[in-house]
């Protein structure tokens, strides 16, 4: 396929070619990673126009439909759709869109290839104990700073809605989930002391 079509059929929808092939970095291990938007499973997405039956051209609705971007990558070096359920990645990294690191398969075939490689679900090595999602994402921006996480934390319900416009029953929402949140920033000590069936420390 040319990579200089703005706009190319693929099988059997139209694809945006050159915003595919500028989305992607090539690591050293041989994967292309797709650095465009990414679900919350992991894997790239890219957005399609479906083909009219009738007509053959792209369909007239503004709806764009998405498609996960190694699934694409698979159409283009093959011309055709999968046959089976699922495109893996035989390198395990959910956003390669490098052809040669996908094959047709099943869900139980994955499974069994991550087992057989030492990685189970989530991408944890086996025999690595799973901890919690306490980790800081070093290339993500965050909407708020630390320091207004930890005053919405410790603050008053009433004063959220203030400070944000917001109602009461989205103040103390906002308050909860900013406290159950943001595991990698520990909580301040105003929340701590407000923790509900938490004793305070003996003198002893």
């Amino acid at each position: 396929m040319g990579q200089k079509l703005l706009v190319n059929l693929i099988v059997d929808r139209y694809i945006n070619l050159e915003l595919f092939y500028r989305k992607q970095e090539t690591l050293p291990n041989g994967c292309q990673v797709w650095t465009g938007p990414k679900n919350n499973a992991g894997y790239g997405f890219i957005g399609f126009k479906p083909v009219d039956p009738e007509t053959g051209l792209a369909s007239n609705s503004r709806a764009t439909r998405m498609m996960t971007a190694h699934r694409l990558a698979f159409m283009i070096h093959n011309g055709r759709l999968p046959q089976q359920r699922n495109v893996n990645h035989t390198c395990h990294n959910r956003l390669c869109v490098n052809p040669q690191h996908l094959v047709e398969g099943t869900q139980r075939d994955k499974l069994d290839s991550m087992r057989r490689d030492g990685i189970r679900m989530g991408g944890t090595p086996l025999g690595v104990k799973r901890g919690s999602y306490a980790h800081k994402q070093t290339n993500h921006n965050y909407k708020y700073s630390e320091e207004e996480i930890q005053w919405v934390r410790s603050a008053k319900s009433k004063d959220i809605a203030e400070r944000y416009g917001i109602n009461y029953r989205r103040a103390a929402h906002k308050r909860w989930s900013f406290r159950t949140g943001y595991k990698w920033l520990p909580a301040p000590c105003e929340y701590e002391r407000e923790k509900p069936g938490r004793k305070p420390k003996s003198g002893k």
